[in-house]
């Protein structure tokens, strides 16, 4: 992936770091009211565990993506934080996002390296309605909100 840089425009984003499968990580809603969150439900806090990628500062920015989930930087311990060994200054750590592309629509979503992810309805319906979003069924502002 390293090696191929339209891949990285297309996804919006290079692998960077991941905590290992295990990690606890706390889900924010950035956009609520975004239908492709519509199954969280304003539910708030969102907890995962799960083996989380995140990308590099160079390669992602909300200024080319529309962030839908990230993760809640400030609810980790400083002790899970200390694990990155470079991490973001902007603690920006998207999780889940949309974008336009060509012709064609991107849908990104970080979790789902542990199975029991899958067990959990609301994420298993924001990556369905990803895949309506993708297919050109679900009409959405896809647009990025730096």
């Amino acid at each position: 992936m390293g090696t191929w840089p339209e891949f990285n425009r297309l996804l919006g984003g290079f692998f960077k770091f991941h905590w290992n499968d295990g990690q606890l990580i706390t889900v924010k809603i950035d956009e609520p009211d975004h239908p492709l969150n519509a199954p969280f439900k304003g539910q708030t806090p969102l907890r995962i565990i799960d083996e989380t990628y995140t990308f590099a500062r160079d390669t992602y920015s909300r200024h080319n993506v529309r962030v839908l989930t990230s993760i809640d930087y400030a609810a980790m311990s400083a002790e899970d934080k200390a694990k990155e060994q470079y991490p973001r200054p902007d603690g920006d750590y998207a999780l889940s996002w949309i974008r336009p592309e060509g012709k064609g629509r991107v849908f990104y979503e970080a979790h789902g390296h542990n199975e029991k992810v899958y067990a959990n309805r609301p994420l298993l319906a924001h990556v369905l309605y990803g895949m309506q979003y993708v297919l050109g069924d679900l009409e959405v502002d896809d647009r990025p909100r730096p």
